[in-house]
């Protein structure tokens, strides 16, 4: 089977995991009774938990089949216990702590993924591939997320055991794309020796902004929850609308990006993503009818999709400036997930202090200033005139 093929599968079993298991988990998460702060909690506690593991773990493991498998086979033990943990009478503590397990072990995995890509792929073919991979997420997420929505919707009566039946379709989707990337990963041994390590010894002034703009992007997943679900009170359906509009808008337009990137650079269409998405969300929480907020919900979906391939092709482009690469692609994660975590957990503090539409304003702002300190050049030191002592 060609590298490429193996890519492309894995991506699109990845996605039909993402579509069955995680594109309602939030909405179960919400419908079970969680509190605003559990519902953070949820968005908060899993890219707490891969930040954890790729500062301290998953750089001193060796890219190797047996690591990578390994990774595989506790991510897919932690998944089943949270499917299985929803028939439980108090589910959302289990289904916090699975997540988080499952968080350290997907890290392993997904910094060696890249790695292990690099081994076969040609950098200039990144772009490329990202895009395709995107392509087919957005074909599988919006047909899977409009049926399995209307499933859910329809099988209602069984709640939650309808849900617990589609988390098992993406159980195994996810084990089998795993086993499809493992082949690629060098059949070697190697010891594993663990030491105290140093995180962001590779994080450089890009990073620390990606960082910052994330923190800005991950405040308004929980928000979104809250609003639609809790406040509006939209049916799985009527959400699977939201996902439908992002993909066809993606779909049809994520080309065009990819020609922009190959043109002015990816960081610039990264920008441009970044800049559209913080404006986006300004008059969100003054919003209820459905259709508009299928419009915006498209724009953002479209912009999240954009900002996810550039930043992933900048990762490829930034990689070859590192002479440790495991451990540029261990901080480059480690600070994308602390600020998935951060602005999650912002998010809870404002939503429990704030009304909806403020919280939206809020973070509208705070983006536009995250985006801004790109153009904030450091002042230099001083420079000190040392002192010369002349011989008589």
């Amino acid at each position: 089977m060609k590298v490429t093929t193996r890519i492309y599968l894995d991506a699109a079993l990845q996605n039909v995991k993402s579509v069955a298991f995680f594109t309602f988990l939030q909405v179960l998460i919400a419908r079970l009774g969680a509190s605003n702060f559990e519902i953070a909690l949820s968005n908060s506690l899993p890219p707490l938990f891969c930040a954890i593991s790729l500062a301290f773990l998953t750089r001193q493991l060796p890219i190797t089949r047996g690591v990578f498998l390994a990774s595989g086979y506790i991510r897919q033990c932690a998944f089943l216990c949270m499917a299985f943990s929803v028939l439980l009478p108090n589910p959302i503590p289990y289904l916090l702590i699975f997540w988080s397990v499952n968080a350290v072990a997907v890290m392993i995995s997904g910094a060696q993924q890249p790695a292990i890509m690099r081994r076969w792929v040609e950098p200039h073919q990144f772009p490329g591939i990202f895009s395709m991979n995107k392509l087919i997420g957005i074909v599988i997420v919006t047909i899977g997320s409009f049926g399995i929505g209307a499933i859910l919707d329809a099988t209602n009566v069984f709640f939650p055991k309808n849900y617990f039946v589609s988390m098992l379709i993406g159980c195994i989707a996810t084990f089998a794309g795993m086993s499809l990337i493992a082949e690629l990963a060098p059949h070697e041994k190697k010891p594993i020796r663990f030491t105290m390590v140093k995180p962001f010894q590779e994080c450089d002034r890009k990073i620390w902004w990606m960082g910052l703009n994330n923190i800005g992007v991950a405040m308004v997943a929980p928000l979104f929850i809250i609003y639609h679900v809790k406040v509006l009170g939209l049916t799985n359906t009527q959400i699977a609308y939201f996902v439908v509009t992002a993909g066809v808008l993606s779909a049809l337009l994520l080309p065009l990006a990819r020609r922009l990137m190959e043109r002015f650079s990816s960081g610039k269409v990264y920008s441009a993503a970044v800049a559209a998405m913080a404006l986006c969300v300004i008059p969100y929480g003054f919003v209820s009818q459905l259709w508009l907020l299928i419009v915006m919900q498209g724009l953002i979906g479209l912009c999240q999709s954009v900002y996810e391939v550039s930043s992933q092709s900048m990762m490829m482009e930034e990689a070859g400036k590192h002479k440790k690469e495991m451990a540029y692609f261990s901080d480059f994660q480690l600070v994308m997930n602390a600020g998935n975590s951060i602005g999650a957990f912002v998010a809870g503090a404002l939503v429990a202090a704030l009304p909806l539409w403020g919280c939206f304003m809020i973070i509208a702002a705070t983006r536009l200033l995250f985006f801004g300190t790109i153009y904030m050049k450091p002042r230099p030191l001083p420079y000190k005139q040392k002192s010369v002592r002349l011989r008589p």
